[in-house]
């Protein structure tokens, strides 16, 4: 079971973790433009009003999809048992019996 956490976390830590930063990052940044289209651009057009409110808008799920998957990735990875004391307490609120 050592294996699988050792795996899981290597493949969070080297690829999921810069790649989830990455999108929220371009997310937030989308959402920054929206922001800026919405209050500046739309004194000089009235049609930005609604491209910007889109942009703020798909910024914002972006963001929260990226949260999301990185709470997703956590909870797997803090639920797969990584030691023997830990196997003992998932046995024992399972009420499994491992003699």
């Amino acid at each position: 079971m050592q294996k699988v956490y050792s795996i899981l976390s290597n493949i969070n830590q080297i690829i999921i973790n810069p790649i989830i930063i990455l999108l929220f990052a371009v997310a937030f940044i989308y959402f920054i433009y929206g922001v800026f289209e919405y209050i500046y651009k739309s004194q000089s057009d009235p049609g930005k009003i609604k491209e910007g409110r889109l942009h703020i808008g798909w910024g914002l799920f972006g963001m929260f999809i990226m949260i999301s998957v990185f709470g997703l990735f956590k909870l797997i990875l803090n639920s797969v048992p990584t030691s023997d004391r830990t196997k003992d307490n998932v046995n024992r609120v399972l009420n499994i019996d491992d003699n």
